[in-house]
């Protein structure tokens, strides 16, 4: 089963449809404030999340792979042109991509140093989302019926730390980078209005050859409100100041289309909002943590009235 964007907006704008209705019948004006107290927008939150770093890591990859190979061949994308010495640009075909779940669509562009190369330890470089043509970098989820997306805008650092590209990594060893990204975000830019949200992002991402598969490992170091291992903070949808430290190592599968991206393992939490998620990836509907197989999503609590409330949800595939 997966998760639909639909169906969670359908369930939000139910919600406050029908607070809207009854406050109709109030004499006084009222003013309603938005919090996180109920399942529909903890799910919200939560999937969010997921949706935001999934896709955000899926370009990073194809960033790391053209700057080891400028001809290097991506699914979804036009051949990488190097406009200048020191700047390629990446352009995606706005077409159906192999998982058939969703198109991706933009112009961005990487600023590195000429003459160095990528596998130098320490190589840095820059992504610049968008250009004057086609602002931003924006993934659709065509599954969807009405079709949903997501967009980003900002600048991401990326430093080789390890050295070693990523083409070419023996059965055994890994690539380290640093990631780090100044972004905002919006969902479904089609809208009357359009409102971006920021999302800052201080990663570690290991990518390891096993042999079957390249397998990415992603933690952090930032310390943000006392917490440490924090890898990303900003606003929610709902305008409220969060951040995201990472609890338990996330773990992708970065060589099979069809898993999206969606972590196999590894957990989060949600801090800073008005009732905290903790977020455990790789689970059955059951909820239950599994070792082997796809899963099929992850699992949610949080405290709810001095109780506390879970919810199992489905990945996008």
């Amino acid at each position: 089963m997966v998760m639909k964007l639909k169906s969670i907006f359908f369930v939000i704008g139910c919600y406050l449809l029908t607070i809207g209705l009854f406050g109709g019948c109030a004499k006084e004006t009222t003013t309603k404030v938005e919090t996180t107290s109920n399942s529909v927008s903890q799910n919200a939150i939560a999937m969010d999340e997921v949706t935001l770093n999934n896709e955000f890591d899926q370009f990073v990859d194809d960033a790391i792979t053209v700057l080891g190979n400028h001809n290097a061949t991506i699914a979804g994308m036009y051949p990488p042109d190097s406009v200048s010495p020191g700047i390629i640009e990446l352009t995606y075909n706005g077409k159906t991509e192999p998982d058939g779940t969703k198109i991706r669509s933009g112009s961005d562009s990487i600023h590195f140093k000429p003459g160095v190369l990528w596998n130098t330890p320490g190589a840095t470089a820059t992504i610049s989302f968008g250009d004057v043509n086609a602002p931003g970098y924006e993934v659709t989820f065509s599954s969807n019926n009405p079709s949903t997306s997501v967009r980003f805008n900002g600048t991401v650092t990326l430093i080789n730390k390890s050295g070693g590209l990523l083409q070419n990594l023996a059965i055994g060893d890994s690539l380290v980078e640093i990631i780090k990204g100044s972004l905002t975000y919006t969902f479904d830019d089609n809208a009357a209005t359009i409102v971006y949200y920021p999302f800052n992002l201080n990663q570690i991402r290991s990518i390891k050859n096993t042999g079957s598969a390249l397998i990415a490992s992603t933690w952090a170091d930032t310390a943000i409100g006392g917490l440490t291992n924090v890898c990303n903070w900003g606003l929610d949808r709902f305008g409220n100041a969060y951040y995201t430290s990472i609890t338990g190592t996330i773990v992708q599968n970065i060589s099979t289309y069809t898993l999206s991206y969606n972590p196999l393992k590894g957990s989060k939490n949600i801090q800073n909002i008005t009732e905290p998620i903790l977020s455990v990836y790789g689970v059955n509907q059951q909820g239950t943590v599994i070792t082997s197989g796809t899963p099929y999503g992850f699992i949610i609590t949080w405290d709810n009235n001095g109780g506390q409330a879970q919810s199992v949800i489905g990945y996008y595939y």
